[in-house]
């Protein structure tokens, strides 16, 4: 069973630990078996050793290398490879080939969230993986970057690799480094000196992780021992504390996370830092009226310099707009297509900072002040070229895995960007941005459509991303087109994972086997409150 091989290699005990703490009940061991048998049967299909040609026939794609549809098309896909995209009048489809009448329908790259936490990182059991990694591959997620990692994660990266995991290909961020001062949070590891945060980066380099996530309440020398130790080693992302600021960040070449520090840019020199509004800082009430105080004007400055040191952004639009500023109902969560993925324990968790925040919300006009300067922000680092990219930052507020991509998604065809560059943002962009950090690299001479090219004359080709002959064929086909409405991305009629073709009637069987297991996880006993970020 799928389950069975979660547990297999390096994860044992986590399993054996549960089995002793408690027995499973007859309803949870039915919802047990019956996912695993489900999750089995796609996995086989998606593994088999003769899998068949796929052809998409009379479909319209989407290659994202620039913005165009080649109209009815027919790909072929043999192994994980697309092998072949020619005119439907022209293609030849290899007998015995699985055709999938695709006309009218839309073929895209397999999306990618670079900001995807699972629940299983800290609400609910390990167990649970499994079931929340085939829930992302039915909302057309077919990669993730788990920024806030540990060692199970690890584990769940190569046996996806080695197709003994169904889920999305996995990038794993190592546990968060934190100053002493930020809190009891999940999977991070305190550092007081420089020496103890450079001894944590070589050995998270050691583990295999594949970036240096830092937190909050890092001080500037400790900010250095790890950039410098992480310096041709691992790429650093994640937040970025009032104490660094933004400028020192991007010398950097730190990835930055939620548009940490860009607010900050615009107060007046004299206004302290920490009255800012990026992290910890939108929960100080009084640090609220200081956003009427902005400068607009300053805006292109910070964006100009942005772009000039090439770094990435990860905006996490839907999640910071919505949670913080425009607000979401009650009414309108319980609609919400994640609902029903959590138990009612967990979603109380997940919901407790939102019931805190809105509770004794700031003035309206400060939180529209706060969706507004984001929005332009972001829609100045696109005009500019600036490289941004998509993350969700699941499960935080009942922002699930998978679902809550969309969302981020129309957040950035709402801040301004056109569809096909929220799009770009899902694919090329963090494609590019995971395939540099995939090497063990920070330094490179330039990108361009083919790879990364090092200055030690090597090249680490981009394997993902975009539709054309030779690339790994994780597809998505929809059925509308997502260059007219962002939200068609949602239109999910099947996906193609690592060359396997699981159509939607599947994908619902997942997704119905899911909610009924997902619904039942508990909230981990003894759960604390911790910091989320």
């Amino acid at each position: 069973m799928v389950r069975t091989k979660i547990l297999a290699k390096n994860y044992q005990r986590p399993a054996i630990d549960m089995l002793r703490g408690h027995a499973l009940s007859a309803s949870q061991a039915i919802r047990f078996l019956a996912v695993g048998f489900l999750l089995l049967t796609v996995a086989a299909s998606a593994w088999g050793q003769n899998a068949v040609t796929l052809a998409f026939i009379g479909v319209n794609v989407i290659p994202m290398d620039t913005e165009r549809v080649l109209p009815r098309h027919t790909v072929l896909v043999q192994g994980d490879r697309i092998v072949s995209i020619e005119p439907s009048d022209l293609a030849i489809v290899p007998k015995g080939a699985q055709r999938i009448s695709a006309e009218g329908q839309y073929l895209i790259p397999g999306l990618i969230d670079v900001h995807s936490n699972l629940l299983s990182d800290k609400y609910i059991a390990d167990e649970y993986a499994d079931e929340e990694l085939a829930v992302i591959v039915a909302n057309g997620v077919l990669t993730i970057r788990d920024p806030i990692g540990k060692p199970e994660l690890l584990v769940y990266r190569d046996q996806i690799e080695d197709g003994e995991l169904f889920g999305p290909s996995l990038y794993v961020g190592s546990p968060q480094l934190a100053g002493v001062g930020y809190g009891n949070a999940a999977n991070s590891r305190m550092v007081a000196t420089p020496f103890e945060a450079a001894a944590a980066v070589r050995e998270f380099e050691a583990a295999g992780y594949d970036f240096i996530k830092l937190a909050f309440g890092i001080t500037p020398d400790i900010y250095e021992g790890i950039v410098l130790t992480a310096r041709g080693r691992l790429p650093v992302i994640g937040d970025v504390g009032p104490d660094i600021g933004l400028g020192r960040a991007l010398e950097s070449a730190h990835q930055i996370e939620h548009l940490d520090q860009y607010l900050e840019t615009l107060m007046d020199e004299a206004t302290p830092r920490a009255k800012g509004l990026s992290g910890v800082g939108v929960w100080v009430v009084e640090n609220w009226a200081e956003i009427e105080k902005l400068n607009i004007g300053r805006i292109e400055t910070v964006v100009r310099a942005t772009v000039e040191s090439e770094i990435w952004n990860t905006p996490t639009l839907a999640f910071l707009n919505s949670s913080f500023g425009t607000g979401r109902s009650d009414e309108e969560i319980e609609a919400s297509s994640d609902y029903g993925f959590v138990s009612p324990s967990v979603r109380e968790e997940l919901l407790r900072d939102r019931d805190r925040f809105w509770s004794d919300p700031p003035e309206e006009s400060f939180r529209m002040r706060y969706v507004e300067l984001r929005n332009r922000i972001v829609a100045g680092l696109h005009r500019a070229g600036g490289k941004l990219m998509a993350g969700s930052y699941s499960p935080e507020w009942l922002f699930l895995p998978g679902f809550a991509l969309h969302r981020e998604l129309e957040s950035l065809v709402s801040a301004g960007l056109p569809p096909f560059a929220a799009l770009w943002a899902a694919t090329r962009s963090p494609a590019t941005f995971l395939s540099w950090g995939g090497a063990g690299r920070t330094e490179y001479a330039r990108v361009d459509s083919e790879g990364i090219h090092f200055e030690t004359a090597t090249t680490v080709e981009i394997d993902f991303g975009r539709i054309a002959v030779g690339k790994r064929a994780d597809l998505v086909l929809l059925g509308a087109n997502p260059l007219d409405d962002i939200r068609n991305t949602t239109l999910i009629e099947g996906v193609v994972l690592r060359g396997r073709w699981i159509q939607r009637d599947e994908l619902d069987a997942i997704l119905e086997r899911s909610a009924e297991v997902l619904s039942d996880a508990p909230l981990l006993p003894g759960f604390q409150e911790k910091e989320r970020r």
